[in-house]
């Protein structure tokens, strides 16, 4: 950014925050001097199952005395009762056409409110659920699994604010989900699209209800995010964090320190009233990170006739990026029975030096620029005593650009470095999504019932150049230096535009049927269809059961026995999953490359290899049809969409008053799963003896790749969880055991036996044995909070590699062989030794039986995070409580009440005393510490499995862990300073 752009934005900024604290000092000023009542209260909103708010409805709060108090919910759904003692409360909430809500042994502070949310579901029958207000239970209704996890309040504080690092810890806490596909999320309601700021979340579900028909993709795995509605009084927030590369520690990838770095956040928002009926929620991120990329690679200079191998360097090169994120809400209540939310939310990401990083070179980098704006429109209306009706709309405007910095030919040296300018090129992509949802929720005697639809559709204009400027492709080092690459591959140009609009549609039914107190049981069938390929029409089952073992005579239940089974589909849209919030349409590339917008030439063992310095090539003209092979996508005739097939079968525990634990068994088989092929690779006659032929194969005369659905894998998972919720701290955490192996990792696996994609089945990336997790948000003396996370995961599979293309195949991904370990102590350069045995890496009419697929495990990852909080209040008292409703003052972020500790700006001036004891002020001020890695564990990434690399590079990490273990900054142990203010 230039200096004077970036001093202009500062300057904005300034103003914004000082025109805000303006503000909030007037509104001091104007309630400073009012009398506040010293009375205890309790507050909260009441909700229908969807989220909807609920008027109307009669709050009863009684004590043990028989004192009692009455009050109705607003046109908002909240509620407030004043007046009360501190004491022990029953409360109870009834709405028409919901089931009776009693909730015991709710306790209120003295001078203070208990903040209380209470969401109403249909009603079945006539009975009354009963609720401990402080205490995790077990029950038999679909959404109780003891498995499944919801933060709010304290426990969503902990987290993150930046949106990368939020969507890592979601990603840890959801677990791992079955198959290639990481687990997908969805933001009230829709799939897919930008995180928003994590002050404008209300609550965060993760795999609840895991066999619902509602939704598409596996339960375990799936996380669900609520955004916050309007409010009925004014509130707001503003605050900043920051990290320099002082307070982090050093990367152990680099030889030596970096260039300083920095990133800070600003973050605001602000709620209330718009008219009697009407309310908003505003919120705004704005991050800028000067951070680094780490290159750990051989310097193409360095590879001579006296050292062919090259010399090993590390590089940190400067990598930018900022970012913009604005989130709006509003709610109108229509009436008793009709409430309408709009939501808005604007995303803008500006990332430079991209692409750079282990053996990518800088002028591999590539700079980007995104834009997202995203409307949503939700009505949800109570059509009668058992029906309630929610209409959801999603518009999505994508628009994304890429501009590669060098427009020389790509340089690859398997294993060793890619040099030269970027093959992906340049890419303006114009991508506007729409979806439509109309889910109905009904009771008919003990049955409650959810039924629905969606359609969603994808337009997608495409503008990209990708592979113009050439690819040249060295096996090794030695081929390098005598400037004979194996392959030169470049894409000729006619109409650089794709434009695709890809639909699919869903019809879904689903019955809980409450058999007797004891037992539910629930059955659903879903349907999907989709346009461009040849399958229209799957059915997807669904089944589940919960059984209470030890439930009588009105005692809750303390043991569950639950089962369930489900088909889910994956659509062969666009990608969505942790990794790719929303992607490009998988159609666009077929779109391409089909012999006529652009043709892609293969060139086998090119002459003429010239360069202008060592790595940047100079690009030879572009190669006739005739005698190179060229290449064209397609999907195949009979592709269906992918099928993950799951069971599962657990039991949820009461452990303790405070303590629940849950042990389930899945087994996940999928069928249909996506990979791409090579048709034109030539015959692999001796792929069932699982040896290479005598002679090597002929390179392909054409490069037929098409998209086809043959893959599978099987996996299978034992999870144990223990969830603990007291009022000074709350636990959770849960072990998983998985075992898988399969034959592809996803839509752009390319099998290395094109006759039998089959031959790689073997342990995939997914196939992590072990995974840990622990976390958790402690309440300390002097209103301190911590909130630890503890992560561990085994090593990942990775697959062995030769760096050469022995299958015919076009991928270089052939494997190399067993060979006797009398060879490893030869010195032929041939036959490498490893941990896994020794290799031969020109196997060719030896007989030697080739390596399984994904032989190879890489390092474990070890990573322990802290979150310190401490908010002090400021201003007069005011009647509030350790957390916010809608009317109540906002929740203090850090987790922890306002107001703790003695005297400072609190003016408590009682000592510490009681840790819960709180002072509740018109304002507050935190100050929060985040520390990632703590322990300064080294967590590396997949080392490189390439046996043509040089020594100095093989079997080793050149990277640093990603997902949750990734460093948010170019460090390894990284402190974020951060401080906010809430009125």
């Amino acid at each position: 950014m230039k200096p004077r752009k970036e001093a202009t934005i500062r300057r904005i900024l300034t103003y914004a925050i000082c025109i805000l604290v303006f503000v909030v000092a007037s509104l001091r000023e104007c309630s400073g001097q009012a009398p506040q009542s010293q009375q205890a209260s309790i507050r909260g909103q009441v909700k229908d199952p969807s989220g909807a708010v609920i008027p109307n409805a009669t709050v009863v709060i009684s004590s043990a005395s028989g004192w009692s108090k009455q009050v109705l919910t607003t046109s908002s759904g909240s509620y407030e009762a004043h007046g009360l003692g501190a004491g022990t409360y029953t409360v109870n909430v009834t709405a028409n056409g919901f089931a009776p809500f009693k909730i015991e042994r709710v306790t209120v502070p003295a001078k203070g409110a208990k903040q209380l949310d209470v969401s109403l579901t249909i009603e079945v029958i006539p009975q009354r659920v009963e609720v401990d207000a402080e205490n995790p239970t077990v029950g038999t209704t679909p959404e109780s699994n003891a498995n499944a996890l919801v933060l709010k309040g304290k426990d969503l504080d902990a987290l993150s604010d930046d949106p990368d690092e939020l969507l890592n810890e979601l990603q840890a806490l959801a677990g791992p989900a079955a198959g290639p596909s990481a687990g997908e999320i969805y933001i009230d309601g829709f799939s897919g699209g930008q995180l928003p700021p994590k002050s404008s979340i209300r609550e965060i579900r993760v795999n609840q209800n895991p066999f619902s028909a509602q939704y598409d993709r596996l339960g375990y795995g799936r996380i669900e995010i609520l955004t916050k509605p309007g409010t009925e009084k004014l509130h707001g927030e503003i605050g900043s964090r920051g990290n320099d590369s002082a307070f982090n520690s050093r990367n152990p990838l680099l030889s030596e320190a970096p260039p300083g770095y920095f990133s800070y956040d600003i973050k605001g928002s602000l709620s209330g009233p718009l008219s009697r009926i009407a309310s908003y929620f505003f919120s705004v991120f704005s991050r800028n990170h000067q951070n680094t990329s780490v290159v750990n690679a051989t310097d193409p200079a360095s590879i001579t006739a006296s050292n062919p191998n090259g010399t090993f360097f590390s590089q940190a090169l400067s990598n930018p990026n900022s970012g913009l994120d604005l989130s709006q809400r509003v709610d109108l209540q229509l009436g008793q029975a009709n409430t309408l939310s709009f939501r808005y939310n604007f995303s803008r990401a500006v990332n430079t030096n991209q692409g750079v990083g282990e053996t990518n070179l800088p002028l591999q980098a590539y700079n980007t620029h995104n834009i997202t704006n995203e409307i949503q429109i939700s009505d949800s209306r109570v059509l009668s005593k058992n029906i309630v009706d929610n209409l959801r709309f999603d518009y999505r405007r994508m628009r994304t650009q890429q501009a590669a910095q060098t427009p020389s030919p790509t340089v690859t040296v398997q294993g060793a470095f890619t040099d030269g300018g970027n093959n992906s090129g340049n890419v303006r992509d114009n991508q506007d999504d729409c979806e439509f949802q109309n889910y109905l929720t009904a009771v008919a005697g003990n049955h409650g019932l959810n039924l629905g639809g969606r359609a969603r559709v994808y337009r997608d204009a495409n503008f990209s150049d990708a592979g113009t400027n050439g690819a040249y492709t060295f096996q090794s080092t030695a081929s390098y230096l005598n400037k004979t690459p194996q392959t030169y591959a470049v894409t000729v140009v006619s109409n650089p535009t794709a434009r695709v609009a890809p639909f699919d549609a869903a019809l879904f039914y689903q019955d809980h049927w409450k058999i007797d107190p004891r037992f539910m049981f629930s059955y659903g069938l879903r349907w999907e269809t989709q346009t461009d390929i040849h399958d229209k029409s799957d059915w997807a089952p669904r089944l589940s059961l919960a059984y209470a073992l030890d439930s009588s005579n009105g005692k809750p239940a303390k043991t569950v026995l639950r089962a369930g089974y489900g088909w889910f589909y994956q659509r062969f849209t666009v990608p969505n999953s942790f990794a790719s919030t929303s992607g490009t349409p998988y159609l666009t590339t077929v779109v391409h490359q089909n012999g006529l917008n652009q043709i892609g030439y293969t060139v086998t063992n090119p002459g003429g290899y010239q360069e202008t310095s060592p790595g940047v090539a100079v690009k030879p003209p572009d190669p006739t049809p005739s005698g190179n092979a060229q290449t064209r996508y397609s999907v195949e005739n009979n592709f269906h969409a992918a099928n993950d097939m799951q069971a599962a079968v657990g039991i949820d525990r009461q452990v303790a008053k405070s303590v629940t634990a849950n042990l389930t068994y899945l087994y996940s088989r999928g069928i249909h799963q996506y990979l791409t092929n090579n048709l034109g690779a030539a015959s692999f006659p001796t792929a069932g003896q699982g040896i290479y032929p005598d002679e090597p194969l002929p390179a392909p005369s054409a490069n037929l790749m098409q998209y086809q659905s043959g893959g599978d894998y099987r996996q299978h998972q034992v999870i144990a969880t223990v969830s603990a919720h007291y009022r000074s701290y709350s636990l959770f955490g849960f072990y998983t055991f998985n075992s898988a192996k399969g034959d592809t990792t996803g839509v752009t696996f390319v099998p290395s036996i094109a006759q039998d994609p089959g031959f790689d089945n073997g342990r995939t990336n997914f196939d992590i044995h072990h995974r840990v997790l622990l976390a958790g948000s402690f309440l300390a003396p002097f209103g301190v909070s911590f909130s630890p996370m503890f992560l561990y995961n085994s090593g990942t599979p990775y697959n062995i590699t030769i760096g050469s293309d022995l299958t015919g195949n076009n991928q270089f991904n052939a494997r190399p062989t067993f060979a006797p370990l009398a060879k490893c102590e030869s010195a032929s350069t041939q036959y490498v030794s490893s941990p896994y045995g020794c290799f031969d890496s020109n196997p060719i009419g030896t007989d030697e039986r080739i390596v399984p697929y994904g032989l190879g495990t890489g390092p474990a990852n070890v990573g322990l995070n802290l979150h310190l909080s401490k908010t002090i209040g400021i201003g007069p008292r005011v009647e509030g409580g350790s957390g916010a409703g809608p009317s109540g003052p906002p929740p203090p972020p850090g987790g922890g009440p306002d107001g703790l500790g003695p005297g400072g700006l609190s003016n408590n001036h009682e000592g510490p005393g009681d840790i819960r004891k709180t002072t509740v002020r018109r304002y507050s001020l935190t100050f929060d510490v985040m520390a990632h890695n703590i322990l300064n564990y080294q967590n590396l990434g997949t080392p490189n499995g390439t046996l043509n690399s040089p020594p100095a590079l093989r079997f080793k990490s050149q990277s640093l862990a990603g997902g949750p273990f990734s460093p948010p900054e170019g460090g390894n142990r990284s402190i974020f300073l951060e401080a906010h203010f809430n009125f």
